[in-house]
């Protein structure tokens, strides 16, 4: 009978016996490569939505009337809009700001554009918070920010983050060893209060090592006195992988009004609530309220949560955090609760997130924070 077959196709086709097994071959190939991608796609997007909200990262409806009205000139870090083209892409500086119970309350967090929160040594929790320098939003000034902090120590991992953002400054005290080599191997433009005390200075009124703090003043003198200097050669371009700014109607369905993330409980432990009055999400640390130094509530407009790997490095308890491949994510904007699939391929490339039908995520113009939980973390969600 194989025979039969081999000689007919020979006769008819010009094929012999062994192009027809290598076509058969590649046929058998390429259906199964095909079944691999759609049974693969099915999985990953089965085993995001059940965090919830399926596929709501490209269908959430557009924000009507004058809130919405096209945005001439966006800025690139947080998408407000702003009244020039050369505030488009500000100066900006990166604050580390700590979160210990001698620390608390902070000042200057609710003001910054994004906060990025990570696990130090026994699963503390460490902030650091962005700034533009010297922009203007929403049309009026930034307000002048006479004290932020405390600061503190850098770790290797936050400078992952640092490097996908151009023109930036990174203020902190001291830091790990792995931390201070990655700053010269990255070439940071770094300002360390060991080394520039005169852009910080000790309050009185806390004990060291909790008592370091900066301000605007004292940053825009900085980048004046060294930022030709101190940026040198890496100013990067990375406009082609900024973040995606819109309005959207907020949730009135089936939607997520608290959530917590939990690092150490009960006193690293943060709990988001969404305001529907104001559309935004107010934060609560330890059960209360999270209010900086002079009252003001800190609230977000998105909160990102991003599942990273870390591991333990010394006795100290350092770890080790992946920052560069990918992971499952979950985004919360205007009451939606976004499943996600994060990405970032480099140092310099932003850290980029895709909805369960891999569009961009596009986020709400305003204040974001990056909650980024590992393995002895977990969120919460309550309707």
């Amino acid at each position: 009978m194989k025979e039969k077959i081999f000689g007919y196709i020979k006769n008819n086709f010009g094929i012999d016996e062994v192009k027809y097994l290598y076509i058969l071959a590649g046929i058998v190939c390429v259906v199964a490569i095909g079944l691999a991608g759609f049974f693969g796609y099915g999985v990953f997007k089965n085993r995001v939505s059940g965090i919830g909200n399926e596929g709501a990262g490209l269908d959430l409806p557009v924000q009507a009337g004058a809130e919405n009205k096209a945005c001439k000139f966006q800025r690139m870090l947080d998408g407000v809009c702003v009244d020039s083209q050369d505030k488009v892409n500000p100066k900006l500086v990166a604050v580390m700001i700590e979160n210990h119970p001698d620390a608390r309350p902070q000042s200057g967090l609710s003001q910054a554009s994004i906060v990025y929160e990570a696990p130090v040594e026994s699963n503390y929790t460490r902030f650091m918070a962005i700034y533009p320098v010297g922009a203007e939003g929403a049309g009026r000034d930034l307000p002048v920010l006479s004290k932020v902090g405390p600061v503190r120590s850098a770790r290797p991992y936050y400078l992952d983050w640092v490097s996908e953002h151009d023109n930036i400054m990174y203020m902190h005290c001291g830091g790990s060893p792995d931390a201070l080599e990655v700053i010269d191997e990255y070439g940071i433009f770094d300002f360390n209060e060991f080394y520039k005390g005169g852009y910080f200075w000790r309050s009185q009124d806390r004990y060291a090592p909790h008592n370091v703090y900066t301000s605007s003043e004292l940053w825009n003198k900085g980048w004046e006195d060294y930022g030709e200097v101190g940026l040198g050669n890496q100013k990067l371009d990375v406009t082609s992988t900024v973040w995606k700014f819109e309005e959207r109607e907020k949730c009135t369905t089936d939607c997520v009004s608290e959530f917590t993330v939990s690092f150490l409980p009960p006193t690293y432990e943060a709990t988001w609530k969404f305001n529907s009055s104001t559309d935004k999400y107010e934060r609560y640390q330890s059960g209360m309220p999270h209010a900086d130094q002079d009252g003001t509530l800190i609230t977000a407009d998105n909160v990102v949560v991003i599942y990273v790997k870390t591991k333990v490095l010394d006795s100290i308890g350092r770890i080790d955090m992946e920052t560069i491949g990918e992971g499952e994510a979950v985004v919360f904007r205007d009451g939606y609760q976004i499943p996600a699939q994060w990405y970032k391929g480099s140092k310099e490339e932003k850290l980029q997130l895709r909805d369960v039908d891999f569009h961009e995520m596009i986020y709400k113009p305003g204040k974001t924070w990056v909650e980024v939980v590992n393995q002895l973390g977990k969120v919460e969600t309550s309707n």
